[in-house]
């Protein structure tokens, strides 16, 4: 398995425990509960990792329990959350190899787009993962260079609306973008956001609703064996 170089050494971090009750506060409060484990590891190697767990516990490994997580490099700027029942231990492996297998995937955009979808359950999260060159995301074609042009105080808000009134601009035989002010074109990149139900990022944007990926075309097993090969 490759470690994906625009990561630090892992895609996510995750707590463990046998403890009764315990959760994402018992954590907080006591980091020593539990285990942290670093994702992805080869499915043998997180087979010991939670067994060394288990013995230090005095528990079975199937007693162990995810309580929560942390995204470390492209998942920035999320921190501990906590997960509930959603996630599995091995599921949360097969996402965060998922992550590492795919250089291109931006995490914010792949978290967006399953918001946006009501994409919620792993595996189907997981197909989108192991699908992301399908999600409906584009870098700009001809980024602005705000810094440059003195646009680098506007607001982030603006800063999107303005990147993406250009691009789009340049698309629309009707409008000379080179004529165009600064508020035409951060108006122009707003209202084609919100007519089109855009998400803006300031280095792409993505169209939800453009096109479908099968959520259910590749089991676990069928991932695994790809991201663990």
């Amino acid at each position: 398995m490759k470690q994906n170089e625009n990561t630090d050494e892992s895609a996510i971090v995750i707590w463990v425990t046998a403890l009764e009750g315990a959760s994402f506060e018992t954590y907080r409060n006591d980091p020593s509960v539990g285990a942290e484990i670093h994702l992805p590891l080869a499915p043998a190697a997180l087979t010991d990792a939670l067994a060394r767990e288990a013995g230090r516990e005095g528990v079975e490994p199937e007693s162990l329990r995810l309580r929560a997580w942390e995204y470390l490099g492209r998942f920035a700027p999320f921190e501990w959350l906590p997960l509930g029942e959603d996630y599995t231990i091995e599921e949360a492996n097969l996402l965060a190899a998922a992550v590492m297998h795919n250089s291109g995937i931006d995490c914010d955009v792949l978290f967006q787009y399953c918001d946006l979808r009501e994409i919620y359950d792993p595996l189907e999260v997981l197909n989108v993962a192991f699908q992301y060159d399908a999600v409906p995301y584009r870098k700009w074609l001809s980024p602005l260079d705000l810094k440059e042009i003195g646009m680098d105080d506007l607001s982030l808000h603006e800063k999107c609306s303005l990147q993406l009134g250009w691009e789009l601009a340049g698309k629309d035989d009707s409008r000379d973008r080179a004529d165009m002010s600064v508020e035409e074109l951060i108006d122009f990149g707003e209202t084609e956001a919100e007519n089109r139900d855009l998400v803006v990022w300031l280095h792409g944007y993505m169209d939800p609703y453009e096109g479908k990926i099968d959520t259910t075309r590749y089991s676990k097993e069928e991932i695994g064996g790809r991201v663990f090969s």
